[in-house]
């Protein structure tokens, strides 16, 4: 069956699991946050001083259109087994972008006769509660001591994790890395020219810096991510005791 709309998960189209499927509708839930408040003395009303993001999620409607009872709980089935373990979710409606779910909601049949009746399932993020770029905004410093540049990056959420990469110079010992004025240090360390410093998140947003695969998480101070604001102009910065380059890399999120 031909649909207008299509949903890859790790790759793998949902319709390509049986040609019984149509896609009727892909939907879009409003993020899920909250909203921190404080009460200004002798006044009405109140002040947000941090908004956080919780979840996001996706539905997707669809049919299967096997008339035979057994086929379409089959193919029910291997919509399942698609879906659960979560993963990258693509929509042909959202290029460009993914979001890295879980399965919240499990599509079953809930009546054998009733053939056509829709089926629904839903993707949720929590880890990171934003749709992401797939194309990685890159930001390279030239080799020095300090310096700092300004760049767009897209989106429209705030709070995109920004990586790392720093090669030494020398013998790199104190190294200090900056996004709008925010700083994140590394002091105390013993890193030879030509290593790679590298500060990543994993899928579960869980970040790791390491030189090799050496942990230098013990040697962090200051704040703990570094975070950009999207559909805006940034600050990148650094400086360190000897010569390094620096690349900043960060993926645009999108509510």
């Amino acid at each position: 069956m031909i649909s207008r709309y299509e949903a890859f998960l790790n790759g793998v189209a949902l319709q390509t699991i049986s040609p019984d499927i149509l896609i009727h509708d892909i939907s879009y839930g409003a993020p899920s946050f909250q909203d921190d408040t404080f009460s200004v003395a002798k006044r009405n009303g109140s002040r947000i001083f941090r908004r956080s993001f919780d979840s996001i999620s996706v539905t997707i409607r669809f049919e299967i259109h096997a008339y035979s009872v057994a086929s379409r709980q089959a193919i029910c089935q291997a919509v399942c087994l698609w879906a659960k373990s979560g993963g990258e979710l693509k929509t042909n409606d959202r290029e460009g972008q993914y979001l890295q779910c879980v399965c919240s909601q499990f599509p079953s049949v809930e009546s054998a006769r009733n053939w056509t009746d829709p089926l629904t399932i839903v993707f949720t993020a929590y880890a990171v509660p934003f749709w992401q770029d797939v194309a990685v905004t890159s930001i390279a410093l030239t080799a020095g001591s300090s310096g700092s540049k300004s760049a767009f990056v897209p989106g429209n959420a705030d709070g995109a994790l920004v990586e790392a990469e720093v090669t030494a110079g020398g013998s790199l010992t104190t190294l200090n890395l900056t996004v709008n004025g925010r700083t994140l240090t590394l002091s105390g360390i013993s890193v030879s020219s030509g290593s790679k410093i590298v500060i990543s998140y994993d899928t579960d947003g869980i970040q790791s810096i390491k030189v090799g695969s050496t942990s230098l998480l013990n040697k962090r101070s200051g704040v703990d991510d570094l975070l950009a604001n999207c559909g805006a102009i940034n600050t990148f910065g650094f400086s360190a005791n000897v010569s390094v380059t620096v690349t900043f890399k960060v993926k645009g999120v999108y509510v």
